[in-house]
């Protein structure tokens, strides 16, 4: 077992990695851009709306994947993971050349035929209750997709106790939210956080492949420690 500090360095490492996604990133603005009819409060209203049911959402699929695998051999779960690890990798290798663009969502990108297949981009984004409905949705749907590393953190902390799972898991989760709390500091008048996603948008490639090598690395060290 990791001890603590340890334990928060990979959480937020792999936090950071998992956070940047595009096709999150331009289902969040279609919901701020809905919301921006109206006036800034409402903005700030709904972007909050969006941001604390993903965090709250993303938190019970960690609780309810951590439930589900909590009972299965560790070498299985190594190997699922692995091979998870592997397809996103070949994945990435094979799409296109990213496009640097902040608010772009590619259709050969997982979460965005996620998004296209169930028509998330047409549920009514204007009120509060749409919007929380929306964010448990993708919590449970597109969230997952990015690059994975939440479904291996809460593997990797199936050893642990609740208490431990927990405090780390709000902190992952946290960390997973900044770039869409960026976001919305942005279309509130903050502009200087827009660069910031820039960066991140100019280096999505790089970093999808460093999650897939992070993921296939931690599970062939859970299978080889485990069979």
């Amino acid at each position: 077992m990791l001890e603590l500090p340890s334990l928060i360095f990979m959480l937020v490492y792999w936090a950071l990695i998992d956070s940047v996604d595009p096709c999150i990133f331009a289902l969040f603005v279609s919901i701020l851009i809905s919301a921006s009819l109206m006036n800034i409060r409402h903005v700030v209203k709904i972007g909050s709306t969006f941001i604390i049911s993903t965090f709250l959402g993303y938190l019970a699929f960690g609780a309810l994947l951590r439930f589900l695998a909590g009972g299965l051999p560790r070498w299985l779960l190594g190997l699922a993971t692995l091979s998870y690890g592997l397809v996103m990798l070949v994945n990435t290798l094979k799409s296109k050349e990213t496009d640097t663009q902040l608010f772009v969502c590619r259709e050969d990108n997982l979460p965005c035929r996620i998004i296209n297949t169930l028509k998330l981009d047409k549920v009514s984004r204007a009120e509060v209750l749409p919007t929380a409905t929306l964010g448990v949705i993708a919590s449970f749907t597109l969230l997952p997709c990015s690059a994975g590393l939440y479904i291996l953190f809460n593997i990797v902390m199936i050893e642990y106790g609740f208490l431990t799972w927990l405090l780390l898991s709000l902190l992952y989760v946290a960390v997973f939210e900044t770039p869409l709390i960026l976001i919305l500091l942005f279309f509130v008048g903050f502009s200087r956080t827009k660069r910031v996603n820039e960066v991140l948008m100019s280096k999505q490639k790089a970093i999808k492949v460093i999650g897939s090598l992070t993921m296939i690395t931690v599970s062939i060290y859970i299978l080889a420690t485990n069979i």
